[in-house]
């Protein structure tokens, strides 16, 4: 039963390719470092990456924009 579990993620990881990985440009607003980061798009457009803060603790300050 567990492979059965493990072949069902990865068909489903096989079928999002890609596809469903996306470039993010982040800058702090405060002190201008830069972080470029890969996420994950769900199905209503956000995307996840896991970033939470920069190095000078800013956590609400950013400019976000795709990559292409």
């Amino acid at each position: 039963m567990r492979s059965d579990t493990l072949s069902l993620h990865e068909n489903a990881s096989e079928m999002m390719g890609s596809s469903g990985r996306v470039k993010i440009h982040i800058r702090c607003r405060k002190c201008g470092e830069v972080f470029i980061l890969r996420g994950v798009k769900d199905g209503r457009g956000h995307v996840e990456t896991g970033f939470r803060r920069c190095l000078c603790d800013n956590d609400r300050e950013f400019d976000i924009e795709t990559l292409v």
